[in-house]
């Protein structure tokens, strides 16, 4: 008996890797949280309508309107017949989204779709991705670091704070994954442990579909793209530099047509909260802050108010609005003002900031009404780590700046000295530390210009899959540094 415990124990150690160990806890975890009772995914803020009305399904409960906000709700009506809505937003997770109803209508019902379909596919994506990036980081650790790293990996993005986006219509969980490609992808071309196109193919098509989930994420195209330049070096070889060139070039182009087709509606939508609930909310004398914008003084009324409010001062689409408000500012006049504005830029960071460290939203719940949970109450099932960041994290930007600097220097250090032996594929740790920071503050930087403070938690979720993946990464880094000053072979 005990011979037999050995030889099991003994071939655990072997085939269980550090990677492996990581999918099978992120599996089992995500399972209980999201498919056995009590059933745990994210409410419904009104965002929901945007996306599945133009992919074939519609709300099937006449309680829905009363569910909004409180109550996760998993089954939605599949259209039976023509289907008139137009597309509301152009995003990469329809396509997702059709998958996860076709093998709905093959092994559930042709009439009823349960959203735990599109949960399941974004599992299967999320496992894949862990396995990589774990494989990545304990590349060349032999033995408990390489379990210890994958634990952390666990700890943090097994959270349910983060894997209850997947039962849900909201992209936030196919964002998460997606970064999670890009990061493994740069990581294992920086340890050179698997084919370098096979890399470079996975962080083009992640990339793509990242940018293309979200309006919002258009900009982190240019970071990306940006970030491939050190990528175009690391081989001689002209193919694969042609490769590169052009993968970098259509991720960077995908961002200016995200961009381009941005509907209309949304434009103005997020054109007033820019304003109500940006420029005006925290200005010591909203009048003048129009007047230097160029903008009729009377519309400082409207401070504080955003688009969807019930009862509005005015109509937010009629002549007036459209003719002497709208007009009058963009993106580019409302930076220009918060540069001139400094002490108000300051307060609109830190409010940023405070906002930046909680991966779930504040307002919306996680049960199903039926299950007896309080209207908006939240899953404490594996939260340990999402808990504890939104309650010890500063709130104030100083905060970010502080850590940006401290990753950015720390990864110089060893990016100059293979730059100055040319060694451009050991610049790529640096080169992702400058991916993930440049895409969370550009996240920051573009949520606060282009919409205000509304929504700012769920608006800045990218920020916090990009600075809990810095986390990981110089955790690795601090283990690594410890394990060789004291000259063990883990390391």
């Amino acid at each position: 008996m005990n011979r037999k415990i050995k030889s099991i124990s003994l071939w655990l150690w072997h085939h269980l890797t550090p990677q492996v160990f990581a999918v099978i806890c992120v599996l089992v975890i995500t399972l209980l949280a999201l498919f056995i009772p009590p059933y745990i995914g994210m409410a419904d803020n009104g965002d929901f309508f945007r996306i599945f009305s133009s992919n074939g399904l519609f709300v099937n409960n006449a309680n829905y309107d009363n569910l909004q906000f409180g109550h996760f709700v998993k089954e939605f009506g599949i259209y039976q017949y023509f289907n008139e809505n137009p597309v509301a937003i152009y995003s990469s997770q329809s396509i997702f989204i059709q998958i996860a109803l076709a093998l709905n209508k093959v092994f559930w019902s042709d009439t009823v779709f349960d959203i735990r379909f599109l949960g399941g596919l974004q599992l299967a994506l999320l496992l894949p991705a862990i396995y990589l990036l774990v494989a990545g980081l304990t590349a060349k650790m032999k033995g408990w670091p390489g379990y210890l790293v994958a634990a952390l990996t666990v700890f943090i993005f097994a959270d349910t704070a983060y894997t209850a986006y997947f039962n849900s219509f909201f992209s936030e969980g196919l964002i998460l994954i997606m970064m999670l490609y890009i990061a493994a992808g740069f990581i294992l071309l920086f340890q050179h442990k698997y084919n370098d196109y096979a890399m470079l193919g996975m962080i083009f098509v992640a990339s793509l579909i990242l940018i293309t989930a979200k309006q919002q994420n258009a900009p982190i195209a240019v970071v990306i793209a940006v970030c491939g330049i050190i990528v175009f070096f690391i081989r001689r070889d002209q193919a694969f530099r042609i490769s590169a060139m052009a993968a970098f070039l259509v991720i960077f182009m995908s961002g200016v047509v995200m961009y381009a087709f941005i509907p209309g509606e949304f434009v103005t939508i997020n054109q007033y909260q820019t304003m109500t609930r940006g420029v005006l909310l925290d200005s010591e004398n909203p009048e003048k802050s129009l007047q230097e914008m160029g903008i009729n003084e009377q519309f400082a009324l409207l401070k504080g108010t955003n688009f969807y409010q019930k009862y509005k001062m005015i109509d937010l689409d009629n002549e007036l609005m459209q003719k002497d408000f709208y007009p009058n500012y963009n993106f580019v006049s409302v930076l220009s003002y918060y540069l001139e504005n400094p002490k108000q830029l300051g307060k609109m960071l830190d409010l940023s900031a405070r906002n930046s460290f909680s991966i779930r939203p504040f307002e919306m719940g996680n049960f199903e009404k039926v299950t007896g949970y309080q209207f908006k109450e939240k899953t404490h099932f594996f939260s340990a780590y999402s808990d504890a960041k939104a309650k010890l994290a500063p709130e104030k930007f100083s905060f970010l700046i502080l850590w940006a600097l401290i990753f950015l220097i720390s990864y110089a250090v060893n990016a100059f000295k293979a730059f100055r032996v040319k060694d451009f594929r050991g610049m790529l740790l640096f080169d992702l530390i400058v991916l993930l920071i440049g895409s969370g503050f550009a996240v920051i930087l573009v949520t606060i210009v282009g919409d205000g403070e509304a929504d700012l938690t769920k608006h800045n979720f990218l920020f916090n899959v990009c600075f809990d993946l810095t986390i990981l990464i110089g955790a690795t880094s601090i283990l690594q540094a410890y394990l060789k000053g004291r000259g063990e072979k883990h390391a």
